[in-house]
């Protein structure tokens, strides 16, 4: 029995000690973050970077350069999860902003934006957006220029403030249709994990295995901004909630739109391959900037042609209705990756010069 005793004290001091160790790991992580964090607030700042704007109970950052004379004002909307959007697509922004004005807002629980649990619907979310843009005092109409999921939101935007939108030039952005689905939710449990872990610091720690690194084409010093904008949030209350509403949000934008007159044009790069040499080209890029741990893509023949018919089955079934239902969107194919912004960026900044002349 006393043998006994003795051994219950030795475990319950062992874990009491491995606690002790664990907490302490934990505030040594809350602390590094902080202290980091800050010194990128500070740059972020001194770099131009930093702008908040109250759109209620919390602050989005708006970002703007360029030509604020300009005869145009361009907003950029970024896909999901992509939180350093004014970096990646600075190589086509950077070659508007002469005669444009460029802006960039991140949306709740994004970059340098605040987070929030109010629900990220359509609604909510271009009204932020909106907002945002008013208390920040740049006015209308503008030109909306989304990417990925962003194109869901510049939907909506566009169909039911039409009056506050010049154009649209929709890059590579979802195919919206009635039965878009996202089936990669992350469980509550496990979101609300990730999001506590993330307030810590514990994100600092991974952010190379989640965010693939920019190409060589960006230097160090944007290369330092994409990392301090990727690590600020990470993964937010917003983020968790944006992910939930994905697939309600891209059904509910196809179907409430109202086909009207405003310009727009949809590049597609992920179902524009038309020739095996493009998907190649687009494989090469691609497997140049993975993130560690991930393992590059291989091609066969066989892939390739399933992948041909495949996309182009996409672009007649789903691509072509769901322009036609906005009305007035020129489709232009630039076969590439998800990322063409990134792959092709003098290509693309030439499409929206091009969209920004016809429009004048």
């Amino acid at each position: 029995m006393l043998v006994l005793k003795k051994i219950g004290k030795v475990v319950k001091c062992f874990f009491l000690i491995l606690l002790s160790v664990l907490l302490l790991g934990v505030l040594v992580i809350f602390i590094v973050n902080k202290i980091a964090t800050a010194k990128e607030m500070s740059m972020l700042e001194k770099e131009g970077y930093l702008k908040l704007v109250s759109v209620g109970d919390y602050s989005l950052n708006v970002y703007d350069y360029g030509n604020k004379q300009g005869k145009h004002t361009l907003v950029f909307i970024s896909g999901q999860g992509v939180h350093d959007y004014s970096i990646t697509m600075s190589k086509v922004s950077d070659q508007l902003a002469v005669d444009n004005r460029i802006v960039y807002v991140d949306r709740a629980g994004y970059g340098l934006s605040e987070d929030t649990k109010v629900s990220q619907t359509n609604e909510n979310i271009v009204n932020d957006y909106r907002t945002a843009l008013k208390n920040a005092g740049i006015e209308g109409p503008y030109i909306l220029i989304p990417h990925s999921l962003g194109g869901a939101y510049a939907t909506y935007w566009q169909s039911n403030y039409p009056e506050e939108i010049e154009g649209v030039v929709f890059v590579d952005c979802t195919e919206l249709n009635e039965n878009v689905f996202f089936d990669d939710e992350t469980p509550a449990f496990e979101s609300n994990a990730q999001t506590a872990l993330c307030k810590l610091g514990f994100f600092r720690l991974a952010v190379d295995y989640y965010f693939d690194p920019l190409p060589n084409n960006y230097t160090d010093k944007e290369k330092e901004i994409s990392h301090a904008l990727n690590v600020r949030n990470g993964w937010s209350n917003a983020a968790a909630s944006e992910e939930k509403y994905a697939s309600q949000n891209c059904i509910s934008a196809f179907k409430d739109c109202k086909t009207n007159d405003i310009p727009k044009v949809y590049i597609s790069s992920s179902n524009a391959h038309l020739t095996k040499e493009c998907i190649i080209e687009e494989l090469e890029w691609s497997n140049q900037i993975l993130a560690k741990g991930a393992e590059p893509q291989s091609l066969t023949d066989e892939f390739i042609e399933e992948r041909l018919k495949a996309e182009e089955v996409q672009r007649e079934t789903v691509l072509k209705p769901y322009l036609k239902k906005m009305g007035n969107c020129e489709l232009v194919l630039l076969g590439g990756s998800h990322d063409i912004y990134m792959q092709k960026p003098d290509e693309v900044a030439q499409i929206i010069k091009d969209f920004i002349a016809g429009i004048e």
